[in-house]
């Protein structure tokens, strides 16, 4: 009986809580849906003559993109909500494209952070969670 005790003791503490269980499980999902949304960006910008999709409203995926994303990624999710982010600056040419999601969840973002696979670049302010897929230097 004591042997039960500890292991329930050590699975409470190495285990998330069951209030985590759902952010880790939409960490997990949100993770999946940003992979799939950059290969779908990269096919695109294959495919696009090297034209990255134009930014579009937060929770909706960029239209041209949308052939090339499969049947079950959404960037609009019941507790998070995915943006295509595309920032140029015109004086130099310097520009920016990723992926953010944010949702109801203060903590999502963080624990996105923790479960990300290596080598993904990421950027992690407040709430917001935004993978980067590409970066160039301007003049």
């Amino acid at each position: 009986m004591t042997w039960l005790a500890v292991a329930l003791i050590g699975i409470r503490l190495v285990a998330p809580r069951p209030e985590g269980w759902r952010r880790w499980s939409d960490a997990s999902t949100a993770l999946r849906d940003v992979d799939a949304v950059r290969t779908a960006a990269l096919l695109y910008y294959q495919s696009a003559q090297q034209v990255w999709p134009a930014p579009g409203r937060p929770g909706e995926a960029p239209t041209g993109m949308l052939p090339f994303l499969p049947g079950d990624v959404s960037f609009g999710r019941e507790r998070y909500r995915l943006a295509w982010e595309y920032a140029a600056d015109t004086t130099t040419g310097a520009r920016v494209v990723g992926i953010s999601v944010f949702g109801d969840d203060p903590r999502l973002a963080q624990t996105m952070a923790q479960r990300a696979p290596d080598g993904m670049a990421f950027i992690v302010s407040g709430n917001r969670f935004t993978a980067l897929i590409a970066s160039a230097a301007g003049r």
